[in-house]
């Protein structure tokens, strides 16, 4: 991490896990299509961040 870690946010395996599963409730119980892709996009983000935190870790391993 750098400097001032205390913005860092880690996306863990769990995070992952919820957001699927919120998506796929509202999914599966007809939400309002809007609602929806909110919670399809927020996975997708999630997934996302936490694949460039695993790439930032191997390159900070590296490097190391």
């Amino acid at each position: 991490m750098g400097e001032d870690d205390s913005w860092v946010v880690r996306v863990t395996d769990e995070d992952i896990r919820a957001a699927k599963a919120d998506w796929e409730r509202a999914r599966d119980a007809g939400a309002d299509p809007r609602r929806v892709a909110g919670l399809h996009d927020d996975l997708r983000r999630l997934v996302g961040a936490q694949a460039q935190q695993l790439a930032d870790e191997f390159r900070r391993r590296r490097a190391g």
